[in-house]
């Protein structure tokens, strides 16, 4: 079996409100719209967080605070903010917040992007897909998931991002860990992809120093 992970998933696993967490959770936030549609900005925080605390520009040590997280989830809202009436359901717009934000702190980033058209002419293949995570997950980066359909896949939520911290190949099987919900779930790469009848996309964020 292949492997490919973030070097330090205990970055990304903190305590909030008495409880150990794997990932940050959109019900931290106090406003119920954001509870309702903070998956987006959630993952994005969580995906900007792990390359500041991988480059130095935040304290690693301080990783377990949730307050923290939560703190930062509250600043990166107002970059990577859902639409009404659908959240954010695409690609590009975690994406465009992201590199705004990247843009105003002057951080030395980009934000590749990989989207999941849900016409099956117009989707990548499952190749394209497991390279352009293996790319981010080898540049030591959490990879932002969006799933607007989970097809067959009972571990995933239709109409949700989150953030994949590992992908396992063994030979055609291939698996996705992703922290959602405060656990680590497990899904099939290639079942999604085939089942999905309305897409979704990837994203991370890439040193460019």
């Amino acid at each position: 079996m292949e492997v490919f992970s973030i070097k330090h998933p205990e970055w990304l696993q903190v305590k909030k409100d008495g409880r150990f967490s794997y990932g940050y959770n959109q019900e931290w936030y106090r406003d119920d719209w954001q509870q309702l549609a903070g998956c987006g900005p959630t993952t994005a925080t969580q995906l900007i967080s792990y390359a500041e605390f991988r480059d130095h520009y935040l304290d690693s040590t301080n990783s377990k605070d949730g307050e923290e997280a939560l703190r930062r989830m509250e600043t990166i809202w107002n970059y990577v903010r859902p639409r009404f009436g659908g959240g954010l359901y695409k690609t590009h717009w975690l994406s465009d917040g992201l590199t705004a934000y990247i843009e105003e702190h002057k951080l030395p980033y980009k934000v590749p992007m990989l989207s999941v058209y849900p016409f099956a002419s117009c989707k990548p293949s499952l190749e394209a897909v497991v390279d352009f995570i293996e790319q981010g997950l080898q540049a030591d980066s959490p990879i932002a998931f969006l799933n607007r359909h989970r097809g067959r896949e009972r571990e995933l939520s239709t109409w949700h991002w989150v953030p994949i911290v590992k992908l396992m190949k063994n030979n055609d099987d291939i698996r996705c860990m992703v922290y959602d919900e405060e656990i680590e779930r497990i899904f099939s790469l290639k079942r999604w992809l085939k089942d999905t009848m309305l897409g979704g996309g990837f994203a991370y964020v890439q040193h460019i120093g």
